[in-house]
């Protein structure tokens, strides 16, 4: 994980960070704003380096990312066009799923092609 951030370029031309509204999660989307391409720059970066992708779960203990943090990135790497990652598909063509840490199934995702 010592790549640069260069690797990848800019994530998104303007950064975004969704909110539902309220003054508090207006604050907290504006205050994430400058780190939304770093963020997901290590996010993608950790899913790359993990030769059977990972999960949300899996990448918030790799990163020490708090997880509203750390899904919101994986939503942004996700609903990107072209998408940055994709979930894992299983041998008959399902979703990949692995539990988390509180036993419940969660998307494996990995680096589109």
């Amino acid at each position: 994980m010592n790549s640069s951030l260069t690797d990848f370029g800019p994530m998104f031309n303007y950064a975004t960070a969704p909110h539902n509204g309220t003054a508090t999660s207006r604050d907290a989307a504006e205050s994430i704003k400058p780190q939304v391409n770093r963020l997901c720059s290590e996010v993608l970066r950790c899913i790359r380096n993990s030769p059977n992708g990972m999960t949300c779960d899996e990448a918030e203990v790799a990163l020490g990312m708090p997880h509203q943090t750390c899904s919101a990135r994986f939503r942004d790497l996700a609903k990107s066009e072209p998408p940055f990652i994709v979930k894992k598909k299983a041998f008959d063509g399902s979703d990949l799923k692995r539990d988390t840490r509180t036993g419940r199934g969660a998307f494996v995702w990995v680096v589109s092609d």
